[in-house]
């Protein structure tokens, strides 16, 4: 099986295909033939008359009423300036993150966590290190931080087999902060679920490391100081609370 072939099995299992009440018959079969081989995971109306989103994780296009007219783009809502096409691709981003086994990852925990964040990471990557230096400012803040394993040079680079050590260590969160210090991680194989998170990654729509992915399915590609990011992933959890 390949690992394109794996990915499209994995995300099958995290979302399954809704159809809102309301939606035409034309619409709903245009949309299953979007993709071959897939269902959408949603057909639904949207604010604009005859207009329908149809969401494929977090692929979002819209079908008219006809059934022969498909729009690619964002839908803005000017009034309450918002953007109806990112809230549904949070909400793929979320389903997906959601469908992951947490007994999977390697967590670092403050007493009361308040909020959580899930960071793919990868122990050679620079600005991973540089976030990870500031883990004790985001648990005093009461975040929770939930690594997922994403080797940006594969499943067969030393990367990849460096995080397999620090998840089967008997101490991973030891073993992730020694990786990220430049200090040797004694070599370990086991199962894991770095597969998955890999899997999990191309759904979410990974392009590099670190990528934060806060709780209401929100994506912070890239490094930003512990400071700001508490305050965002707070706000991501009253969101959806």
């Amino acid at each position: 099986m390949t690992f394109r072939t794996f990915i499209f099995l994995m995300l099958s299992l995290f979302v399954g295909g809704v159809v809102a009440d309301g939606v035409p018959q034309v619409v709903q079969d245009k949309a299953a033939e979007l993709i071959p081989d897939r269902s959408p995971d949603s057909v639904s109306p949207t604010p604009v008359a005859g207009l329908y989103e149809v969401t494929f994780g977090t692929q979002v296009v819209y079908l008219f009423e006809d059934g022969q007219h498909l729009l690619s783009g964002d839908l803005i809502d000017l009034d309450a300036g918002a953007n109806l096409t990112e809230d549904a691709r949070k909400s793929g981003r979320k389903a997906v993150i959601d469908g992951l086994d947490k007994a999977g990852m390697v967590i670092f925990a403050p007493p009361n966590p308040v909020s959580s964040m899930t960071v793919f990471t990868d122990t050679e990557c620079g600005y991973c290190v540089r976030l990870h230096d500031e883990i004790d400012q985001l648990l005093a803040g009461g975040v929770e931080v939930r690594y997922l394993g994403y080797p940006r040079a594969g499943l067969q680079s030393t990367s990849f087999n460096t995080l397999v050590s620090v998840w089967c260590s008997d101490n991973p969160q030891q073993a992730m902060t020694d990786a990220k210090s430049g200090r040797s991680v004694e070599p370990r194989t086991c199962q894991t679920d770095i597969a998955q998170h890999m899997a999990a990654a191309d759904g979410v729509g990974v392009r590099g490391t670190p990528t934060i992915v806060l709780e209401d399915g929100k994506t912070i590609p890239g490094y930003v100081p512990a400071g700001d990011l508490i305050p965002m992933a707070l706000a991501a959890t009253s969101a959806i609370n």
